[in-house]
């Protein structure tokens, strides 16, 4: 992997750092892991005292800063925080920021940096969510046919004594039974299987039809099916699935499940 859009910048003089630390927002992300305290004035105020974090301001001039546990931020800004400037201060690297609209400032100050780079971050994909097992049953009651031609669906997640089939229905006169993976079939799903066969055999007396359904099977667990009767059917869920595009969102809060207001620790 070509890493060269990476430069690590030195750390001495802090002149030259701060020079091309400046230069570099907005057009580079910028990513700082040292000793620092940070401080933020607003709606709240809050002061976090010197300990050891990373600090990542992207093109976009949304900041967040991490410390050594957690995956939430300690502090961030949205997208746009405002004119980001670095500086020196009494010894130390200064990174201020203040938000247009609100006033808002948030100040970190470096004590001592472990390390630094800019980063000519490139990324023009968006995430895409293919669904969980749910949805893939869902999918494959509104298209029967993928299962196999004339398949009717009688019902989903049929309750048994040793677990719920997802798929319950009728083809070529015989009742079938359906289960479903998003992954690549193992051992185990085949032995779970054959237990709802053998479920409907020893309850209803019932010489019951199973299919599979998976991306792929490995060749033992594909060959332990078809000994045991049982049949598979491979469904490249990636390449006909519907995909759901997240869309971008400026709102980190979304993503952390916190639809309260703005909160700055």
């Amino acid at each position: 992997m070509e890493l060269s859009n990476i430069e690590n910048l030195p750390l001495s003089p802090i002149n030259d750092l701060i020079d091309r630390l400046n230069k570099a927002v907005s057009d580079k992300m910028i990513i700082i892991a040292g000793r620092c305290k940070a401080y933020f004035d607003g709606r709240i105020k809050s002061t976090l005292e010197s300990g050891d974090r990373l600090l990542v301001i992207k093109k976009d001039l949304s900041i967040i800063m991490h410390g050594p546990e957690g995956v939430k931020p300690l502090n961030w800004q949205k997208p746009d925080a405002g004119p980001i400037h670095f500086s020196e201060k009494d010894s130390a690297l200064e990174m201020f920021t203040r938000r247009k609209k609100t006033g808002e400032t948030l100040t970190v100050m470096f004590e001592h940096i472990f390390t630094s780079m800019i980063w000519h971050a490139l990324d023009e994909t968006e995430i895409e969510i293919y669904g969980d097992e749910s949805d893939l049953v869902k999918y494959l009651v509104k298209h029967p046919e993928l299962i196999e031609e004339g398949f009717e669906v009688v019902r989903t997640e049929f309750q048994t004594k040793v677990g719920p089939v997802d798929i319950k229905g009728r083809s070529k006169g015989r009742e079938v039974i359906v289960e479903v993976k998003k992954r690549n079939a193992s051992p185990a799903d085949a032995h779970q299987l054959k237990r709802y066969v053998e479920y409907f055999k020893d309850t209803e007396g019932k010489n019951i039809r199973a299919i599979m359904v998976a991306p792929d099977f490995p060749k033992n667990v594909q060959e332990y099916l078809e000994k045991n009767g049982m049949s598979i059917k491979k469904i490249p869920w990636s390449e006909i699935f519907p995909v759901i595009q997240r869309p971008k969102s400026s709102k980190l809060e979304d993503f952390f499940g916190n639809k309260k207001k703005e909160k700055n620790t």
